[in-house]
């Protein structure tokens, strides 16, 4: 950093930062809530020490630290008068938060005329930006930010790889580019492709001896990122079958690698000894390997009914979902003490995937089941809609079933093959439009397309 921070208290920081009344108060929230809540497994140091640091340095960055704590505590707030159905939409456009935000991009604007501005600001504030418009519920903006700090880091890459003794560069390579690899992740899953050419190639992915769970964590993105990259990819042609030699040879190679990371991680946890918070970290990781390795497996396949192929997988990420529940304790606790917002994917998108494609009755309703019970949003994956949506997949495809203890699947005429989620701008979307895709007179058969609202 240009600037030498020393590291202080949340109490200090207050006292240094300074403000009315009201911005103490969100910036409170932040650092004794939102920091702790945000680092989740992995990033403690740098939700409580690398922002916590530059909000009192940096105006852009207290602005909208100030932003997040307060839409953070009306979201906390809101969960806990109606934990079960948090439906009070009208906070993402609370005028504070909202002045704080305009403010903090009103403050970088400025900054970035400076040419001599720090990169690290920018990408900071970025960071902070899609977490905002992730409180707010409202995809666009969050990927713009994420776009638009995605390009300010690719550019300072070529820098990095020569300037490896710099401080400054070193620092954005470690603490600020792996958020915006994990916001790829975020971005291509909500359909919006990278436009960028990915900047670790795929021989490099994976280390032989991951030396933490962070590191695990940051190879395995890598791989699912170029993973999620070929899945989007081949869509058009697996469905006009027309897949070609190199897709599948790519596939290969990828499969080959989420394979390679198993094993080096399977062997980090045979010599490493790790507390009950790192196990479920651990378990969180597994997750994200099985479902990739089941999506890209079937990525090349028309037929839906490819993906039955994979029933004990599906059940192993849902009997991991379920041990990292019951960790957290009683659903009471749960209610009471956790946080119902994270900025990173762990759970609620990859269990998702399982409970709308995994056929078999009795554990995609163990999925649903996780998904209802976890009362929380990553990014813009908003559990209890998952669970409700995943509950009107299922009443579609298991319309003709005759028994569901999973001796029967559903018919692949019967399949849900896509659906498209439209969420209307909220703390909590209560009432997401879902369009829905099947191809009721088979695979050669015209697609049928049709939208409902999902109440939850």
């Amino acid at each position: 950093m240009s600037k030498q921070l020393e590291v202080c208290a949340p109490e200090r920081c207050l006292e240094v930062v300074g403000g009315d009344a009201e911005e103490l108060r969100a910036l409170e929230f932040f650092y004794v809530q939102t920091a702790p809540a945000l680092s989740s497994y992995f990033d403690a140091d740098f939700w409580t020490r690398l922002v916590l640091q530059m909000s009192h340095a940096e105006p852009v960055i207290k602005h909208a630290v100030v932003a997040v704590g307060a839409l953070h505590r009306q979201r906390e707030s809101v969960a806990k008068l109606a934990i079960k159905t948090v439906r009070d939409s009208a906070h993402h456009n609370d005028p504070f938060a909202l002045t704080q935000y305009n403010r903090a991009i009103g403050h970088l604007s400025k900054r970035m005329q400076d040419n001599s501005a720090d990169v690290e600001v920018a990408l900071l504030a970025s960071i902070l930006f899609v977490c905002v418009e992730f409180l707010r519920g409202d995809t666009a903006p969050a990927v713009s930010h994420f776009q638009g700090g995605m390009s300010i880091a690719m550019s300072t890459l070529p820098a990095c790889k020569h300037l490896t003794a710099s401080e400054r560069f070193q620092g954005i390579r470690h603490s600020l580019l792996p958020f915006f690899h994990r916001l790829e992740l975020l971005a291509t899953v909500l359909g919006n492709a990278a436009p960028w050419e990915y900047p670790v190639a795929l021989t490099d992915t994976v280390p032989s001896e991951p030396q933490s769970l962070g590191e695990a964590r940051d190879s395995l993105v890598h791989v699912m990122n170029l993973s999620l990259r070929l899945i989007e990819q081949v869509k058009t042609r697996r469905d006009a079958r027309t897949v070609t030699t190199d897709d599948l040879n790519m596939q290969a190679a990828l499969l080959r690698q989420l394979e390679a990371w198993q094993a080096a991680f399977d062997a980090f946890l045979l010599t490493t000894t790790v507390g009950d918070k790192d196990k479920n970290a651990a378990k969180v990781l597994q997750i994200h390997q099985i479902v990739t390795v089941i999506w890209l497996s079937t990525s090349t396949y028309t037929e839906e009914s490819a993906q039955d192929a994979f029933i004990p997988e599906f059940e192993n990420a849902v009997e991991l979902a379920e041990a990292i529940r019951d960790n957290t304790g009683t659903k009471k606790r749960r209610e009471t003490h956790t946080s119902s917002f994270l900025f990173d994917m762990e759970t609620v998108s990859p269990i998702y995937y399982v409970a709308t494609n995994c056929r078999h009755p009795l554990i995609r309703r163990r999925a649903t089941a996780v998904l209802r019970s976890s009362l929380r949003r990553e990014g813009l994956w908003d559990s209890l809609m998952a669970a409700a949506i995943a509950d009107r997949v299922t009443a579609i495809e298991e319309a003709n079933l005759s028994v569901f203890d999973g001796s029967e699947l559903p018919r692949e005429e019967d399949r849900v093959h896509k659906t498209q989620i439209v969420t209307v701008t909220g703390m909590a979307p209560d009432k997401p439009s879902v369009t829905f895709c099947t191809r009721p007179n088979g695979l050669d058969g015209e697609w049928k397309f049709w939208e409902e609202v999902i109440s939850l």
